[in-house]
């Protein structure tokens, strides 16, 4: 008798395996070079509330795609720091004046509490953090208004890092950036900037650990800064995009 041979069988092909798309981690899209870019502007207050962000020319600006920009976009609305109107588009949020009000009502809470765990937590390395930044602050010139808004945001920061609660950070932070928001819409022509003269009593009271002090100086501040504000009707002139990004230097990362 022939011996049959096996007959081989052919290998199954395998099925692609479908993937679900990946969620995107919200903590790396805030790092994201356009998102940073667009909150850098708003921050300085070079991005006015209203003003339009056209996806065309965001891509332009930062050198990446509509995709991207879309992305970025999407996460900022998230945050409410941008508005998206169906058939309208992209815009930089506006505050409502009671929103504005209730803005530098929890600052006034949460800075006040920030202060006073600063002052608890106060070491070495805190100590030398604080005295670095005042000494940038006092160094600076006044002049350079764009630098000059994000140094005084960072001393607000900086408190709420020496207070060692990362809730609390994640929070001011958020709070610094609406504030620039509503005094962007509300602030009054030629009104003056006082962080710059609160400041050093500020650090200078938590240095001395004098919590009670630091706390009223603190809440004094906000109030001054709210009063910088009033409710007022109309739009102002919208600076054009293209020529913001390229001042702050913001750029997307090549094939973003």
């Amino acid at each position: 008798m022939k011996r049959t041979r096996p007959l081989k069988r052919k290998p199954k092909r395998s099925e692609p395996k479908h993937r679900e798309p990946e969620a995107v981690d919200p903590r790396s899209i805030d790092d994201d070079p356009v998102v940073q870019g667009i909150l850098t502007a708003i921050s300085q207050k070079r991005l006015k509330p209203g003003a339009k962000l056209g996806e065309d020319k965001l891509a332009a600006a930062f050198g990446t795609t509509r995709i991207h920009i879309r992305q970025a976009l999407s996460h900022l609305a998230s945050r409410k720091v941008v508005m998206q109107i169906p058939n309208r588009g992209a815009f930089v949020y506006r505050p409502s004046w009671e929103e504005a009000q209730d803005i530098f009502a929890a600052r006034r809470i949460i800075e006040t509490a920030a202060v006073s765990a600063a002052v608890d937590r106060l070491d070495k390395a805190g100590k030398a953090e604080l005295k670095a930044h005042m000494e940038r602050e006092a160094r600076h010139d006044r002049n350079d208004r764009w630098a000059s808004l994000s140094l005084t945001a960072e001393f607000h920061i900086l408190v709420a890092k020496l207070a060692g609660n990362r809730v609390l950070l994640e929070m001011s932070r958020e709070l610094m950036l609406r504030t620039s928001l509503a005094i962007a819409t509300f602030e009054q022509p030629g009104e003056p900037d006082c962080s710059p003269d609160a400041h050093p009593d500020i650090g200078a009271l938590i240095l001395a650990r004098d919590k009670a002090g630091a706390v009223h100086a603190m809440r004094h501040h906000i109030e001054e800064m709210e009063q910088r504000i009033r409710p007022k009707d109309g739009e102002d002139e919208v600076d054009e995009l293209t020529a913001i990004f390229q001042e702050i230097g913001a750029r997307a990362r090549a094939g973003g």
